[in-house]
């Protein structure tokens, strides 16, 4: 039998025929733009009061966005390429700086930085609530960790591919690293000691284009174990593996008119906001209320 395609159409505007319910955004809701005119923008972070950060990578600039007045303040013009950025326990916003080979500490009183550990070429980092730090380091395959207080160094975990983000688990009992070219996020158990205490297995799987390139970079845990992470693909919402049947499905958000994969996404500290990352610019999207509840 052939159909229509007009007539097929018509079906989804009759009456009691409603569209679905969007699964992540606020009804009405639109993106807006955060920031623009960037080469490449990318690592995000809320400090205690609400106020957003962000890098752009090439030009070796750091970013602060007012919570309220959405005011944009140039902090610091010399970051030595700083990517990845994530507040610690000691209220200090540190940075991967991998122009200059090193991890940065800023003081948010100054905005002074000092580095904290030299020679590594790092791209993406994720703290814990004690003060240890874990970063990425693509070029060698290596995940590096630094001491809570001490920065001491050493391997936390090496690696037969290239990684490039890196997250916690909710409970941090769980090490997460993005298997760049791949469908992949590895995880790694932490033990009490906050090091890595076995092998990784497949925490999450991800949907990606026809060359299986990926690209899966900057991302972080939802309040109920989904993964937020932007990739190729745009911004995905996948379940653990480990997750039973019928739990919740994966989710992609292409990357809004066009724009280049997303390279970085985060959910803002109140919940309400989807903020990502798109290289020349970031945007912002209120979520459903429901979408990201503790």
């Amino acid at each position: 039998m052939v159909v229509n395609p007009r007539l097929l159409s018509l079906l989804f505007f009759l009456p009691g025929v409603l569209p679905a319910a969007d699964l992540v955004f606020a009804p009405g809701s639109e993106w807006e733009v955060v920031s623009s005119g960037h080469q490449f923008a990318e690592g995000m972070a809320w400090d205690a009061e609400g106020h957003f950060y962000f890098t752009d990578v090439p030009r070796g600039q750091l970013f602060k966005v007012e919570k309220n007045s959405s005011t944009k303040t140039l902090l610091d013009g010399a970051t030595g390429k700083a990517n990845g950025i994530a507040f610690g326990p000691d209220g200090r916003l540190y940075g991967c700086a991998s122009g200059d080979k090193c991890i940065y500490a800023w003081d948010p009183k100054t905005w002074q930085k000092i580095a904290v550990t030299q020679g590594t070429q790092s791209n993406d980092i994720t703290i814990l609530r004690d003060g240890t730090i874990f970063y990425t380091e693509p070029p060698t395959k290596l995940v590096w960790r630094l001491a809570a207080r001490t920065f001491e160094r050493s391997v936390g975990a090496t690696l037969a591919w290239g990684p490039n983000g890196i997250a916690l688990s909710r409970d941090e009992k769980t090490l997460l690293v993005a298997e760049f070219n791949s469908d992949v996020i590895h995880g790694f158990p932490l033990g009490a000691d906050a090091k890595v205490a076995g092998t990784d297995r497949v925490s999450y799987k991800l949907g990606v284009p026809s060359d299986g390139a990926g690209r899966l970079d900057g991302m972080m845990v939802l309040a109920d174990g989904r993964l937020l992470v932007g990739t190729a693909l745009g911004t995905q919402v996948a379940p653990p593996v480990s997750a039973s049947a019928g739990s919740a499905p994966l989710l992609v958000i292409p990357s809004p008119q066009g724009r280049a994969r997303c390279n970085y996404a985060r959910v803002s500290p109140d919940h309400a906001w989807l903020y990502t990352a798109y290289a020349l610019d970031l945007l912002r999207r209120r979520l459903n209320p429901d979408f990201d509840r503790p």
